[in-house]
């Protein structure tokens, strides 16, 4: 039976996110991620894709909310 809320290491998540697990890692040491779901192994923590998901609704400017339209300069005068 599959896990319908698999564990997701850095490289998974930075993929889902669009940046590199680098700037994952140092979001960790930040305090800017969750606490790992799931620290088992030594050196590899991962994170539930629901709490993954819920940190990118929440993450500052990635919310799901659609980016500011720019001004179309053919309409403004």
């Amino acid at each position: 039976m599959p896990d319908d809320d698999p564990l997701l290491g850095y490289r998974e998540m930075a993929e889902r996110a669009g940046i590199k697990p680098v700037t994952l890692r140092s979001y960790r040491n930040q305090g800017r991620l969750p606490p790992p779901d799931d620290e088992s192994v030594p050196d590899r923590p991962r994170w539930r894709l629901s709490t993954f998901e819920a940190w990118m609704r929440a993450r500052p400017g990635h919310g799901g909310r659609p980016p500011k339209a720019k001004p179309d300069p053919d309409t403004t005068t």
